[in-house]
């Protein structure tokens, strides 16, 4: 993954910090000192410092890079610290009566100030934040990457856009994700009070239930899983899936039949280790050490629910505290 990736957008993620954030677009009022060249319709303004895009009434101009010669036309040489900009029918006194702003490109600038941020964010963290493309495992906004590492990337964004042009309130916003006392967003996620979706926790080794697929109709679901003891595998995405659908219900003889599925060496759900089992509402089979009970209700053939176990590795001899079964 390239280091240059930026975790938040920069439209609706900036705006969802800051509403008026597209007022820091660092464009500053150039002096009102404009020359005729010498050439028909051809002006210059010396010492202008710097300008990436030239604005005309708050409209961009065009950039060249070589002398203009068509209206709207500017180019701007670093070596003389000299601005040409073209326009056919104005007067010196005219262009001097006009603003012009000089700044860079409005898109191009969040863009490099998200991607900016987001290394940031890297480096401090010094830990990997992966992406995850697939739309099964992207949670409720539908992101790339996790939802708190968008909002940090968009928090400090906006404080970084914002800081040239009011530095008090930069430092209001960059405290959100991170500050001296250690309590904004970036700082818990840096002490793990929050986790990134590839990362284990007790949540993770305790199974996290997800669906797979499932019919319109079916009302049923998982409602708990057990565990005797710490899940007897590193990472499975275990897969359960209804074999015989019907109406589960206390009092009843239920004809609802379930399969579960694990790894082997050829990759995930590739192994039947609970077949055809019949659903009774108690706690019952289904992998590494741990049972699931269902909920009554509706279940179809082939709804299909994912438990994924995640687990660290502790090495031998070392010193860590644990969850305790019973």
């Amino acid at each position: 993954m390239s280091l240059l990736t930026a975790f938040c957008n920069n439209t609706t993620d900036l705006q969802a910090v800051i509403a008026d954030i597209d007022k820091y677009d660092r464009k500053r009022v150039l002096p009102p000192n404009w020359v005729e060249s010498g050439t028909s319709n051809l002006y210059y303004l010396f010492n202008p410092g710097h300008v990436g895009q030239l604005y005309k009434d708050g409209a961009e101009q065009t950039s060249v890079s070589d002398t203009p010669n068509a209206n709207n036309e500017f180019e701007y040489d670093a070596g003389s610290d000299r601005l040409q900009f073209f326009m056919g029918g104005l007067s010196t006194s005219a262009m001097n009566s006009t603003v012009f702003e000089a700044g860079q490109d409005w898109t191009t600038l969040k863009t490099t100030v998200c991607k900016e941020q987001a290394d940031r964010i890297r480096s401090y963290l010094n830990r990997p934040i992966y992406k995850r493309g697939n739309s099964t495992y992207q949670g409720a906004s539908d992101r790339d990457y996790d939802f708190i590492v968008v909002r940090i990337n968009a928090i400090l964004a906006c404080a970084d856009l914002i800081r040239s042009q009011d530095p008090e309130r930069a430092d209001i916003v960059e405290a959100m994700a991170t500050s001296a006392e250690g309590d904004g967003l970036l700082d818990k996620l840096k002490r793990k009070e929050y986790v990134l979706w590839n990362e284990t926790t007790f949540k993770s080794e305790s199974g996290v239930i997800k669906e797979v697929s499932l019919d319109s109709s079916t009302t049923g679901y998982i409602e708990d899983i057990k565990l005797d003891g710490p899940p007897h595998t590193d990472y499975d995405e275990v897969r359960v899936v209804i074999s015989t659908g019907g109406t589960f219900a206390p009092g009843t003889s239920s004809p609802v039949k379930y399969d579960v599925y694990v790894k082997n060496d050829n990759g995930l759900r590739m192994s039947k280790v609970v077949d055809a089992e019949t659903m009774n509402g108690d706690y019952q089979s289904l992998a590494y050490g741990a049972r699931i009970r269902y909920q009554a209700g509706v279940y179809v053939a082939d709804d299909e629910w994912s438990v994924t176990f995640q687990s660290d590795e502790i090495a031998i001899g070392s010193v860590k505290s644990g969850q305790l079964y019973r």
